[in-house]
């Protein structure tokens, strides 16, 4: 799947040419950015831009003037027959010494055209940390257009067809939650073996051979590099809460349909403030059933009891416990 294809990078595009309609766009250096930008652009409007490499010592009208071929000035430039023209404009042949010259053109082409002069429409592919720009023009990162809708339908879009159920679901809002705008590691994530679904700090900790990226705001890799594991295991829990814990809940119901008549409310269950046998909570079942179940039985009520624990007070599963939730469909506990 095309990353640009998504409904809030498409979005992003279409803000990119709302800020060339007035002249000028620049592109931040952003080597988080997923490749394929300017390709999709190219597909998201009209016009075929023209591609300018800056050479060393040719001053910048010159060389925007040669791909459109009007006369090297910047007069000449702003044009009404450009109107509709498109250059991308690409400075990394260029030295230190070029910077300055090209920093004054783009300053005047822009305050030219918010004059109200028409002309062509000029994109800087990647803005170097050297050249200066008004800010105005300058397009927020890419990560701004992305929306959690966007980050659903990037995870779906990457689950293995034999995946489903309940280790489907939380691999996608695994996804969403631990990757957030880090779409290789997302992509990557929902396709990781249960054991790793299990425990995502160790495949995150796994991923030395990817780039990290930070600050603003900072991927997961960084924030881990950073020893925020706290924050690392706050996205966890709530991917967990939003997947596990409903299907804790749900064999919570299915064990007290299966075993009502052995189920009753002690004066303990009673104090608790617990009315019905409905209420009850999976640690009070393990108690009044213990006697009736198999090893095998007691072994998988036991996992629930811990896993819900865990949730209830705001920490992952253990491992091994989401293991066992992800690994093998629970006999009903008779």
């Amino acid at each position: 799947m095309n990353p640009w294809t998504l409904p809030g990078l498409r979005r992003w595009l279409d803000h990119l040419v709302e800020r060339l309609n007035q002249g000028l766009a620049v592109l931040p250096g952003d080597p988080s950015q997923p490749p394929g930008c300017l390709e999709a652009l190219r597909g998201h409007i009209r016009t075929h831009p023209v591609e300018i490499r800056a050479r060393a010592h040719l001053t910048p009208a010159a060389a925007v003037a040669e791909a459109f071929g009007t006369p090297p000035t910047l007069d000449d430039l702003l044009n009404p027959i450009l109107d509709q023209e498109m250059a991308i404009i690409f400075l990394d042949e260029i030295g230190r010494e070029d910077y300055a010259a090209w920093s004054i053109f783009f300053e005047r082409f822009v305050a030219d055209r918010a004059s109200g002069r028409s002309g062509p429409a000029l994109l800087v592919a990647d803005l170097r940390p050297e050249l200066t720009v008004p800010g105005e023009s300058i397009l927020q990162s890419w990560r701004t257009g992305l929306r959690r809708g966007d980050l659903v339908i990037w995870a779906e879009e990457h689950l293995p067809t034999t995946r489903d159920g309940l280790a489907a679901d939380l691999a996608v809002v695994l996804a969403v939650e631990l990757c957030a705008w880090r779409l290789d590691l997302a992509a990557s994530l929902v396709q990781a073996r249960l054991e790793d679904l299990a425990e995502p700090v160790t495949w995150l900790s796994r991923r030395t051979e990817l780039p990290i990226f930070g600050p603003d705001p900072p991927c997961p890799l960084a924030i881990l590099a950073q020893d925020r594991k706290n924050e690392v295991h706050k996205r966890i829990w709530r991917a967990q809460l939003t997947t596990l814990f409903p299907e804790i809940e749900e064999r919570r119901l299915e064990v007290v349909a299966t075993h009502r008549s052995r189920l009753q409310l002690d004066n303990h269950l009673l104090d608790l403030g617990v009315a019905s046998i409905d209420e009850m909570e999976l640690g009070a079942l393990r108690f009044q059933l213990r006697r009736y179940l198999t090893r095998t039985e007691s072994e998988q009520l036991d996992t629930l009891v811990h896993a819900r624990n865990a949730l209830a007070h705001r920490r992952p599963v253990d491992p091994e416990d989401a293991l066992q939730l992800l690994r093998r469909p629970f006999s009903s506990i008779s």
